[in-house]
């Protein structure tokens, strides 16, 4: 039988980007007072490897309607309560010095993700918070006044508890489905775990040729003949199909329109801008005499134009001709691909679901179903596209839900 330990004020469970901040913002209120339970053996392991571990820790200018799940519209109200100029403050305060780079992106300024993990460890150090790694959180009980926390040699007590394990994606980097069992144990209802910004499965014999090969390109994904998302960026095709951030974007409807059995496709428009037609007939004229493997010279990637060849039943060595190249000009702006799927979340980067935003109270994350319990970050049901929304839910949901378990801890106890 584990042993009964005295009574911690406030644990938070889960040491990634969203319970870091927690634990902050909960000991700015009360020093001294929190306890940081995390499972591996270090905290903010999959911190460090965002933004290709350069950690695009916000959005300047962002687009609420980036977010989505059952609290997208809880996502979007933080933002509007805390925008992101007093984000960036609150780690000013800690020490960090940010840039603004493309689309608003901001990155702390060396470039390296562990600028922004370490400055939340040393703002967490100086308030007293007591960081335990190594120390997983196997099950959780309600007390009369209290929670129970059940680790493998022990059974920590908690006047109140904060659940920051994170989402299920990447599980390479520590991640699991610990945050979601907690709290359904607790009786909260789950929206189904799925992959969020993850690579898409494509028809294989349609791109062979193709792994490694990157190109500037939009994308837009059809669903029953209509497009309902495009995304622009560079494209990586991979032996499984196409991955890169444009891509990466359109997983989650993606994914819904396969796993729903409705017929979903992605038009790569590989010359947006441009008059198709026109460049290939004068490109026609410029390489008469020529043959078509030579006919994407200088405009796209070899093995891209000898793909689109085979799609348009070209024989490489077919001489150029007006109608060979009317005929690859429509695939250079609406070359289409059945979607097989998504890759699942062992390859994505963020969990889409998690605990129902609705039974949690909008101004202090705390549950409905057990007062003194609260969440953050990817335990809930809100996931955001690539661009820094992710970090930006974290930080603004680690704020609320820290800084309202120790509010709730004054309240009760009288001070």
């Amino acid at each position: 039988m584990p042993a009964m330990h005295n009574r911690l004020p406030l644990a938070i469970v889960g040491a990634g980007a969203s319970g870091l901040m927690a634990a902050y913002a909960a000991a700015r209120v009360r020093p001294h007072s929190v306890v940081l339970l995390e499972k591996q053996e270090r905290a903010g392991r999959k911190l460090l490897a965002t933004g290709n571990g350069r950690c695009n820790l916000l959005n300047a200018r962002p687009d609420p309607g980036r977010y989505h799940g059952s609290g997208a519209a809880l996502a979007r109200a933080y933002l509007e309560r805390t925008p992101p100029a007093a984000l960036e403050a609150v780690f000013a305060r800690m020490g960090l010095v940010c840039r603004e780079e493309e689309e608003g992106r901001v990155y702390p300024h060396s470039g390296q993700a562990s600028a922004v993990l370490d400055v939340l460890r040393f703002a967490c150090a100086r308030s007293g918070v007591d960081l335990r790694c190594g120390q997983r959180v196997l099950g959780i009980e309600r007390r009369a006044d209290s929670f129970a926390l059940h680790m493998q040699e022990t059974t920590l007590r908690a006047g109140a508890v904060v659940i920051a394990a994170g989402g299920a994606a990447a599980p390479s980097l520590g991640a699991d489905e610990s945050a979601y069992s907690l709290l359904s144990s607790l009786g909260h209802r789950m929206a189904p775990l799925r992959p969020a910004l993850s690579p898409l499965k494509l028809d294989t014999s349609r791109i062979r040729g193709l792994k490694g090969v990157r190109t500037p390109c939009a994308l837009t994904l059809e669903v029953d003949g209509r497009a309902v998302q495009c995304e622009r960026g560079e494209a990586l095709f991979t032996d499984y199909g196409v991955s890169g951030v444009a891509a990466m974007q359109l997983a989650r409807r993606a994914e819904e329109a396969v796993r729903t059995g409705r017929k979903t496709a992605l038009r790569i428009n590989l010359l947006e801008g441009c008059d198709a037609l026109a460049l290939a007939e004068a490109r026609a004229a410029l390489l008469d005499g020529m043959a078509m493997e030579d006919f994407f010279a200088g405009l796209l990637h070899r093995r891209i134009g000898l793909c689109l060849l085979r799609e348009a039943g070209i024989a490489p060595q077919t001489p150029v001709s007006p109608g060979a190249a009317r005929r690859v000009a429509a695939l250079l702006q609406a070359w289409t691909l059945p979607v097989a799927g998504v890759l699942p979340l062992a390859h994505a980067q963020i969990t889409a679901g998690g605990a129902h935003a609705s039974e949690f109270d909008p101004d202090t994350l705390m549950s409905r179903r057990a007062a003194g319990l609260f969440a953050c970050g990817e335990a809930l049901d809100v996931d955001g596209d690539c661009g820094g929304y992710n970090l930006m839910w974290a930080w603004l949901s680690g704020l609320t839900a820290g800084e309202s378990a120790a509010r709730y801890l004054e309240g009760r106890d009288g001070r």
